[in-house]
């Protein structure tokens, strides 16, 4: 539904494969005379593009087991899902309902982003789903026999992409006064780019990580990275194992960051945006509205519009000159806390929210707050994810933070996940300037 110029999408309804170029891939015809095979249609070999399966050749009036497993050195991963056979012998899993599978509804992905495997750390995750390649193997099975098998390879999340610290040398370079505290060795954050870089100007991000264990940041990174965006990476709180939600960002830190990355010959100094994950959503808002100069949209997800602290004792979220700015006891409700003021964002602003969010119930809620306070503006998106949970910002296709959500919450979380990221990408290419 559309109110004047603005994308708003309220309940998600999005087919994953309606764009989808078809392109046969190697498929393994099963025994017995019968033909069976795999079909996959999609854009290409990434991780995260759409793809979209079905099964021809099968015994009509009869069930099949499609399965999908993946052996990486950390572990199997696997997905199950049942299915009626037609007349004609085809499942089409993006218009087919199953009988029985991780997802309640038609989806023609759903073998992929269901997979699920042994408890990973932070670490272990990035290593196999960001900078790993893999093989998926799949296989059809009817009255307890094969009759079909394929193999999907996936390359790494990170194909295309390079990255490298950023130092406080770095940002020492730029001559930029707030930058004189850093030592050189220091890292400040770490910078993440597209090969071959684009000769052209580009719209930058700097993305504020809340590492709030979802990892969200190393896979939005790279994301936005091989759609040819550089990337800088900037973490909001202080390593693990340190005090917990101590804030590790600074003003300070940001300006000196932002002043080396606008002067980078690749990025185009009036186009760049923020976007954060987890808690440091408010943060990249927090910057677009109080630098409008130099920011010029923002982008964030499941996160409160206010500068809340981190804890109600007053933990900071940011600090300038040393000193913690003011922030919101996050017990009091939405009403009595100070919205950002997000009508000072120049460009364009996208929010997104789940309405099924467990670890922020009220996600919604402050996404509707912010919209209220942003008003009308042209090219801004407010995405409500009916049904959603809260990890919204890792893009899709991606088994991360859903093996533990009810079938209809992760399906819904998925298909969220889609229609942000086709936001986010969408918004940085309308930014590109001819």
């Amino acid at each position: 539904m559309t109110r004047g110029s603005r994308q708003r999408r309220r309940a998600l309804g999005l087919t994953v494969v309606g764009a989808i170029i078809a392109l046969l891939l190697s498929a393994c015809a099963g025994a017995a005379g019968g033909g069976a095979r795999f079909v996959f249609s999609r854009f290409a070999d990434r991780t995260t593009e759409p793809v979209a399966i079905q099964v021809a050749g099968l015994q009509p009036a009869e069930t099949v087991v499609l399965t999908a497993r993946v052996t990486t050195p950390a572990g199997a991963w696997s997905s199950r899902a049942v299915y009626d056979v037609p007349a004609n012998g085809r499942i089409r899993l993006w218009a087919q309902e199953p009988l029985a599978a991780p997802y309640p509804s038609p989806d023609g992905a759903g073998l992929l982003w269901s997979l699920k495997g042994p408890s990973l750390s932070q670490q272990q995750l990035e290593a196999q789903w960001a900078f790993g390649a893999f093989d998926v193997r799949f296989s059809a099975e009817q009255e307890g026999r094969q009759v079909a098998s394929a193999q999907l390879h996936r390359a790494p999340l990170a194909a295309g992409t390079t990255d490298r610290d950023v130092l406080g040398s770095d940002v020492q370079a730029t001559g930029d006064p707030e930058a004189s505290g850093f030592a050189p060795t220091a890292r400040v954050g770490r910078l993440v780019d597209s090969v071959p870089t684009p000769v052209d100007l580009r719209p930058g991000v700097i993305l504020i990580d809340g590492d709030d264990g979802g990892a969200s940041g190393a896979f939005a990174a790279r994301m936005i990275a091989s759609a040819g965006f550089p990337v800088l990476v900037l973490p909001a709180f202080v390593p693990a194992g340190q005090i917990p939600g101590s804030a590790a960002l600074s003003v300070e830190t940001f300006d000196s960051a932002l002043s080396w990355f606008s002067s980078l010959p690749i990025v185009d100094e009036d186009r760049i945006f923020v976007y954060g994950t987890g808690r440091a959503s408010s943060l990249a808002l927090w910057f677009a509205a109080n630098d409008p100069d130099r920011i010029h949209g923002a982008f964030a997800a499941t996160g409160a519009t206010a500068l809340q602290c981190t804890s109600a004792a007053g933990s900071p979220l940011l600090i300038q000159h040393g000193r913690p700015l003011p922030c919101a006891n996050p017990e009091r409700t939405i009403a009595g806390t100070d919205i950002l003021p997000l009508q000072r964002i120049s460009g364009p602003l996208v929010l997104a929210c789940g309405t099924a969010d467990r670890l922020l119930p009220t996600a919604c809620d402050w996404t509707r707050a912010g919209e209220s306070a942003r008003g009308e503006e042209d090219g801004d998106a407010f995405l409500y994810a009916q049904n959603a949970g809260h990890d919204i910002t890792t893009p899709p296709l991606l088994p991360i933070g859903l093996s533990d959500l009810p079938p209809a919450t992760a399906q819904a979380t998925e298909t969220a996940r889609t229609a942000f990221w086709q936001l986010v990408l969408g918004k940085l290419t309308g930014a590109v300037r001819p």
